[in-house]
């Protein structure tokens, strides 16, 4: 594994666990992480600098794989006819010099077997001949499986009976881009030209422009053959990629497409932390299902406010109003206190003033509280849990994951029912410390320093004419005062004393009134808060994806970057064994075809 491929693998995984830890992936989104070939040729060898080219032999049953390396080896290094296909080992067949390193887990001793050779032509190769891939028994297709990312070049052999086999075609079409790839039609005394182009039709259409494919024939007993044996165009082939220094040219294609597969897990995780046209959309979108969900809150809240307020009823307070005018009409009207009085209903900061001292005789504090505390019930809650709920769909729906925008919003409104109890306690308490309008509050003022006014008047001019007509009369200078006057005085006073009475009657607010308007002033002052609540939450979760995500967008920059670097051109033999790039809409530029 390369040190840039390595580095940028190490730091995708600490940006996915983190991005992981805050909520906006999931294991299933980490699967595909963890799911990237890691192995690379170069960990078989102690000496990666200088490491033999790693070549595969691979195919199905019966092609000849193993005669095939006997006849490269000019020895009969693996075994061959009735018990291949029940091999349950990889045969490694390299040079003594060659010292190898520690297998790695998926390649377990015990199911490889080491062939040493002192063949002075392969010193620079490491031939490998895997299981078949199509094997009956799935730990030998596994195995052979297993190999693969440790190979530069493939030699997928196959027979003329064979070489539409599916199994290894489904293995070309997901790696053709990963390897070298060289194609052995064996077995050739058994093939006809027909085949071969056929054969050769079908590589091109999977991706390789000039495919090097070469017909061999490992039976020496063989009869006439449809073309000359290629076998040693295929020994010239493999020598030339190792002249040509052609391993690290085949490292890095491997690289780049892990590097390519290290983007596109990177663009699948960051399409689950949004982009910025769906965090511009979703404060609108939040917004709206908000406002929604207060109208429908304030609408279905009604009916329990005008309940509530109900139960505080207007009683009495005439002598209280009446005993107040007089203090102020004789001047000794005490100073408001600035302390909450005995009903516990205190001003409010934004509305200075002393509470009615009516209001503080109909109004205990325990009637106070209670209505305060039932009016955010379990129904209201739920309206709540329905917006937020609407606002994650939406989230969903552009694929973003919601889990963390879930979990703040939640946060914001777990304490909704204390947030506007409290708002309601608050406003109820001012509404019944200063009910009614303000010109309401001060004609009373007026009335109720009439009340007592108007009727002393009175009877001052009642007595005032009592005297007066007493000493008149006395003096024989008028007659003494009869029942008409007694009367008609007795009408100005009860006139004197009803007409303010009255008015003042009629001027005097409702305290259920005054209650209905601060608990809706109080459910309103609580959505409000509410609302607050959640806009900083949404912005948070905003900036918080947008860490992340610019983080991801730079590993994703530099991945593609490091993927863009081209291989060698000036070899004809190396593009020859090269796929060509992927066609849209087929993976590794295979096509899909039917046996």
């Amino acid at each position: 594994m390369s040190e840039v491929y390595r580095s940028l693998l190490e730091r995708t995984r600490a940006w996915f666990a983190r991005a992981a830890a805050d909520g906006w992936l999931d294991p299933a989104d980490g699967a595909r992480l963890e799911a990237l070939e890691r192995g690379t040729p170069g960990e078989l060898f102690a000496d990666v600098e200088a490491r033999p080219l790693v070549v595969a032999l691979f195919g199905g049953t019966g092609v000849g794989k193993s005669s095939l390396l006997n006849r490269l080896a000019g020895a009969p290094v693996a075994r061959v006819g009735v018990e291949r296909p029940t091999s349950r080992e990889a045969i490694v067949y390299v040079h003594e010099a060659v010292e190898l390193k520690r297998l790695p887990q998926e390649l377990p001793v015990e199911k490889v077997g080491v062939r040493r050779h002192g063949v002075p032509r392969w010193r620079n190769v490491l031939w490998i001949d895997a299981p078949d891939i199509d094997s009956t028994n799935e730990e030998n297709r596994r195995l052979a499986l297993s190999w693969l990312p440790h190979v530069d070049l493939l030699i997928y052999v196959v027979s003329p009976e064979r070489y539409r086999d599916d199994a290894g075609w489904r293995v070309l079409q997901a790696r053709g881009q990963r390897h070298g790839w060289m194609f052995v039609l064996n077995r050739w005394d058994e093939g006809d030209v027909r085949q071969r182009d056929d054969f050769a039709r079908l590589l091109r259409e999977a991706g390789f422009e000039s495919p090097l494919l070469l017909c061999t024939c490992c039976d020496m007993q063989a009869r006439r053959l449809p073309s000359l044996d290629q076998f040693e165009q295929l020994e010239a082939a493999i020598a030339g990629l190792v002249q040509e220094h052609a391993v690290r040219e085949l490292e890095r294609l491997g690289q780049r497409v892990r590097l390519l597969e290290l983007r596109a897990a990177l663009a699948a995780a960051l399409e689950r932390l949004g982009d910025d046209e769906t965090w511009q959309r979703l404060p609108a979108e939040m917004e709206q299902h908000w406002q929604r969900t207060c109208a429908g809150l304030r609408a279905g809240s009604e009916w329990l406010l005008r309940a509530r307020a109900a139960r505080l009823r207007w009683e009495g307070g005439l002598a209280v109003r009446a005993r107040n005018a007089v203090s102020q009409f004789s001047g000794q009207a005490r100073e408001r206190p600035a302390a909450a009085p005995t009903g516990g209903i205190a001003p409010s900061a934004g509305n200075p003033g002393a509470p009615d001292p009516e209001v503080v005789a109909s109004a205990p504090q325990g009637d106070v509280n209670a209505l305060a505390r039932g009016v955010w019930d379990a129904w209201a809650q739920g309206r709540v849990e329905e917006c937020l709920d609407r606002v994650e769909l939406g989230a969903a729906r552009a694929r973003l994951h919601p889990a963390p925008l879930r979990k703040r919003l939640d946060a914001a409104v777990h304490d909704a029912e204390r947030l506007v109890g409290d708002a309601v306690q608050s406003e109820l308490r001012v509404a019944l410390a200063r009910p009614g309008a303000a010109w309401q509050r001060g004609l009373r003022r007026v009335t109720g320093f009439l009340i007592p006014l108007l009727p002393t008047l009175a009877l001052l001019w009642v007595l005032h004419n009592v005297v007066r007509g007493y000493w008149r009369a006395s003096l024989g200078a008028g007659e003494w005062l009869g029942w008409s006057f007694a009367v008609h005085s007795l009408l100005l006073v009860l006139t004197a004393l009803a007409v303010p009475l009255a008015l003042d009657r009629l001027l005097k607010p409702s305290l259920e009134q005054a209650a209905l308007r601060g608990l809706r002033r109080g459910l309103e002052r609580g959505l409000e808060a509410l609302g607050g609540r959640l806009r900083p939450a949404l912005r948070d979760a905003e900036q918080q994806a947008r860490r992340h995500r610019e983080e991801g967008r730079a590993l994703a920059a530099e991945t593609a970057r490091a993927a863009l670097t081209p291989l060698r051109a000036d070899s004809p033999l190396l593009s020859r064994v090269v796929a060509l790039p992927p066609r849209e809409g087929e993976p590794n530029g295979a096509k899909t075809r039917s046996a």
